[in-house]
């Protein structure tokens, strides 16, 4: 079934939603059912004077309680004025942030009269209001509004928060004289004025009309890009710390650092800190562990090297050759932080960045080890998590340097799996489960040991005879025979291991056991297993097993809360602002996260055929509901089995049966069910469903192996087959309604139906547009023979329910797409196709690519796509959204994990856009998913190209909506269905590769793997 679906669900006695599998451990956010709640606006700082951080956020204590009425809140109205109309306001009061207790009642429990006759609704929910002293919280006066609405000249009335118990806005309606009528229910949070703010020219879409319901912000600074406005507000964590670099000087200075012999590395850090004391008179500088340092001063530079010692933890003494001279710009422009904002993402100060990023891990190298930007702290004795296999899970801090409003620093944990420090022997007993003694022999367990060993570093200690100093080697394979038989040369002797050490005064204690294969694979030196142990601290680039990545998410996948305790125990640990390093930068780190403003949009109503139904926490129910748009011909179908029990075979087909009538998806009464004995089996089979023109097969293929490719390859390069695969286990074992009706979602689709569509929203129409995703699949780095794969989808249909899909094959590693044009030709035709016209809108969300990226997305692929436009006489607007994945923000909302949000996440349609994305960028944070495992991730959304001058409001509810419309599940996915369809599209044709051994160039290759037209046009969405 393509993507294996690993989510599990609590059973319930409905059906539940289809639920994908999602990349990362834990991307989403779980959220109460039915219950509007926001998070509890952070309170440290208003509890402690009401002292405000600049740039609209707040301190938050992790600790902190939520306050009781009547603790001080610094919140005391400094006199009040009776307004015209009895309409009663503060001049220059400072009306928050204010929080009753329940008894209270969190609503005003009067009429006010407004002037010029505009009543507000009785019960009206007007705070508690928080806000910052640099963006306006005073109320400057108010004006009389034309129509009789008034408004405050720069009064900040919001973010209103409000706790789960007090979620209903208004208990009733009141007419407003005028005639004008608030909806009962309806949550009036005042309108923002954005001033001078708005830095795009609204077009077409420009004037987008107000919710009334839009969020209660702090304005922005003149001249910022234009935010969004609609939602419900909020506040939340976030894992960013602030950055004080009031002290850092303007300038540092390069310097390239050459040492001598090349090997090992692993002490180049000590030579350097030998270096820095002895020659260049205990100056501070940050050193990368590799080829340059950074100095806030000028270095004596040498024009020859000079020779340090450094010994090792075993005692061995080794000999490095330093020379130190300054790069051709030796000058780092640390300004350019203070500047960047005027600049573009793409523009970011690199060099800058790239120094501070050396100075932020001085502190770390020496406590922790290094794996990317992560340093995993050593596991404290007895408290190691085994992964079994005999790895143990290490939780490391991730730290980066990012740029919003101003510089901050990312915290994270990360968590990968490293070999356990213990003797071979041990290894052996306790994960290969073999007991050792004399006569033990381990070559049937060969494979299993190997596999582990290879490629690991492994401590050989000599018996205390030989009287030398343990040494590192890293292991190559097992040796042949045992260590009683294994032959080498010893002077030109022949003579064997055991013999060797016998020799040598020491008789080996298992002398039937392999020996170890280590040092330069050409030299044949082989070490008894029980003379060495493994070395500690490894990481190491393989891939987890099955069972080591279940119990990694097992360990890794944790609430909100411990997920910031564990983040706040690391820097406890590496102690940055201790660090003489980092003090000689001049920077210094806070030491919690900060707190940004949030908005929760409203998900859509989902539609079928027969009725609709509310979104609730990111998932849906059918509940017997119909699919909107099933093709109504009966559908022949066949059904092709292999080494299972036939009245199995027949269950599933009653199960599939019964189930299309519910949703109605029409099926011929009976299908024709047929056993194959293996892949070659297959082609006879799909000839004469060919012949007899069958519009859908199920293929039930083995629990393992590559047979699905198989499948895949046969039906649609060769063929012309529409297939629906599952696991022979699924049929024996997990067969209920619930799995029928996720496969039927799948089947509907490729029989060209529709499942749903979203309830017309106006504020997200776009007059015919055509949604585009693009995906680029790059092979591992060990394989680079291998071409990377484009998938790009879609839609052909006037909801983003319908896709058709184009794939290429291009040269590996290559991030840009070169075959745009061509691929936005054939698209646009089968556009036309469906539709009788061509878009007046394209949005394109292009996914997995990195800020530096972002020009060449702009100058090629946006020009492929015009070109294609160019080309068929149309000149539609084009908005194109670049979809990040691959970051390390994360949301951390006040209180703790609850019954139905175990994880404590924001909720699904939770947007950030302020203070933490680049002031002079259209972009914006989202959380559209449910949290199913640990903490949410949010995608992050890059606007680079927007040539309709789309409102950021309506292109980020278009995108939550778009979330809800990939058609694999009913439940909201972490990103936009055209991109995460354009994802399967790329996937499929890394399907098409399966079983190649050669290739030559990537035309060649896509000219041989053509998928055939016919089924292209008939099934466009075959690939979900």
């Amino acid at each position: 079934m393509g993507k294996k679906n690993k989510y599990k669900e609590s059973a319930k006695p409905e059906a539940a939603p289809h639920q994908p599998q999602q990349k990362d451990a834990g991307t989403s956010g779980a959220q109460t059912a039915g219950v509007t709640s926001t998070p509890t606006p952070s309170t440290s700082s208003a509890a402690s004077g009401s002292q405000q951080q600049q740039g609209g956020w707040q301190k938050q204590d992790g600790n902190q309680q939520r306050p009781q009425s009547g603790q001080g809140w610094g919140g005391q109205q400094r006199g009040s004025q009776q307004q015209p109309g009895g309409h009663q306001q503060a001049q220059g009061q400072y009306r928050g942030p204010t929080q009753q207790s329940q008894s209270q009642g969190q609503f005003q429990r009067g009429s006010q009269q407004q002037p010029g006759g505009h009543q507000q609704a009785q019960g009206q929910y007007r705070g508690p209001t928080q806000q910052s002293q640099s963006q306006g919280q005073f109320q400057r006066g108010s004006q009389q509004q034309p129509g009789g609405h008034q408004q405050a000249q720069g009064q900040y009335r919001g973010p209103t928060q409000q706790s789960q118990s007090q979620g209903q806005f208004q208990r009733g309606s009141q007419q407003q004289p005028g005639g004008h009528q608030q909806a009962q229910g309806q949550y009036r949070g005042p309108s923002q004025q954005q001033g001078g703010n708005q830095s795009r020219p609204q077009g077409q879409q420009g004037q987008f009309q107000r919710a009334q319901g839009s969020a209660s912000l702090p304005p922005l600074p003149a001249g910022t890009m234009k935010r969004g406005t609609l939602g419900k507000p909020g506040q939340v964590s976030v894992n960013y710390l602030d950055v004080n670099l009031d002290k850092m000087p303007a300038v540092a200075y390069h310097y390239d650092v050459k040492i001598t012999p090349e090997r090992p590395k692993k002490f180049y850090r000590h030579a350097f800190e030998q270096y820095r004391i002895e020659h260049l008179g205990g100056a501070i500088a940050a050193y990368d562990g590799r080829a340059s340092c950074y100095s806030v001063v000028k270095l004596e530079c040498s024009s020859q090297g000079h020779e340090v010692k450094v010994t090792d933890r075993h005692g061995r003494t080794l000999k490095y050759t330093l020379e130190i001279k300054e790069t051709e710009d030796s000058e780092v422009d640390l300004n350019s932080l203070r500047s960047y904002m005027k600049d573009k993402i793409y523009d970011k100060p690199m060099r800058a960045l790239q120094c501070l990023e050396v100075v932020l891990a001085a502190p770390c190298h020496n406590s922790a080890i290094r794996a990317g930007r992560s340093f995993f702290k050593r596991s404290d004795p007895g408290n190691a998590c085994n992964l079994g296999d005999g790895y143990e899970a290490l939780v490391g801090l991730y730290q980066t340097f990012v740029l919003g409003d101003r510089p901050f620093v990312n915290v994270d944990i990360s968590h990968k799996s490293f070999p356990m420090a213990m003797s071979i022997i041990d290894y052996i007993e306790r994960y290969q489960r073999q007991r050792i003694d004399k006569s033990t022999n381990l070559d049937y367990k060969r494979y299993d040991i190997e596999s582990f060993l290879k490629g690991i570093n492994i401590i050989y200690e000599p018996p205390a005879c030989f009287g030398s100093a343990p040494r590192v080697f890293k292991v190559n394979g097992l040796s042949k025979v045992s260590a009683s038989s294994q032959i080498f040369d010893l002077d030109g002797k022949k003579t064997t291991v055991a013999e060797y050490y016998k020799s040598r005064e020491y008789n080996l204690k298992f002398p039937n056991l392999l020996c170890l294969h280590v040092g330069p694979p050409l030299k044949y030196i082989y070490l008894p297993i029980e003379l060495c142990r493994i070395e500690d601290g490894q990481p190491l680039n393989r891939k987890d097993s099955a069972n080591q990545v279940a119990a990694m998410i097992r360990y890794a996948a944790t609430s909100t809360n411990e997920r910031k305790a564990k983040i706040i125990h690391l820097l406890e640990y590496f102690k940055h602002n201790l660090d003489p390093t980092i003090s000689r930068f001049g920077i210094r780190l806070d030491n919690d996260f900060i707190v940004v403003h949030t908005r929760t949009l409203n998900a859509p109503q989902v539609e079928y055929k027969n009725n609709s139904t509310s979104v609730r926490n990111g998932s849906w129910r059918m509940d017997r509901m119909q699919f909107l748009d099933p093709k109504p011909k009966p559908h022949k179908w066949a059904i092709l089995y292999g080494k299972m029990q036939y009245n199995q075979v027949a269950d599933f087909q009653e199960m599939v049966i019964r189930q299309s009538r519910i949703v109605n998806v029409c099926l011929d009464a009976k299908a024709e069910i047929r056993m194959y004995k293996d892949e070659r089996d297959l082609d006879a089979h799909f000839q004469d469903f060919k012949r007899n023109q069958y519009d859908l097969v199920f293929v039930i293929i083995p629990n393992f192996g590559a047979f699905y490719d198989t499948v895949k390859q046969k039906a649609e390069l060769q063929y012309g087959i529409l297939t629906q695969c599952i696991k022979q286990i699924t049929v024996e074992r997990k067969l209920n309604t619930q799995c029928i009706g996720n496969v039927l979602l799948k089947v509907n689709s490729k029989l060209n139906g529709i499942n749903h569509k979203l309830k017309d929203d106006p504020r997200t129409v776009i007059k015919n547009a055509m949604f585009l995703g693009a995906d680029v699949t790059h092979p591992s780095p060990d394989q680079r023979e291998i071409p990377s794969v484009v998938g790009v989808a879609a839609s052909h249909d006037p909801y983003g329910a319908s896709y058709n899909m184009q794939y290429r094959l291009q040269r590996s590693a290559l991030e840009e797409i070169e075959d745009m044009e061509s691929i936005t030709l054939e698209h646009l035709r089968v556009y036309h196709q469906f539709r009788k016209c061509y878009p007046e809108h394209i949005v394109y969300y292009r996914d997995g690519v990195s800020d530096g990226q972002f020009p060449k997305i702009r100058n090629e692929e946006l020009r492929g796509i015009s070109a294609a436009c160019c080309k068929m006489h149309i000149k539609p607007k084009i908005c194109c959204v670049i979809v990040v994945k691959r970051h390390h923000t994360r949301f951390f909302p006040n209180g703790g994990p609850s019954q139905f949000n175990k994880f404590n996440n924001v909720d699904p349609g939770t947007v950030v856009d302020r203070t933490i994305v680049h002031p002079n960028e259209m972009q914006f944070f989202m959380v559209s998913h449910q949290s199913i495992q640990g903490t949410a991730k949010p995608t992050r959304y890059n606007v680079i190209e927007n040539t309709g001058n789309l409102d950021i409001d309506l292109l980020q509810q278009l995108t939550y909506n778009l979330c809800h419309m990939f058609p694999r599940c009913n439940r909201a996915v972490s990103y936009p269905a055209p991109a995460y369809l354009a994802h399967l599209a790329a996937a499929r044709g890394r399907v098409y590769l399966t079983g190649a051994t050669k290739f030559r160039s990537p035309q060649e290759e896509y000219a041989k793997r053509l998928i055939v037209p016919e089924f292209m046009k008939r099934n466009p969405m075959y690939f979900v």
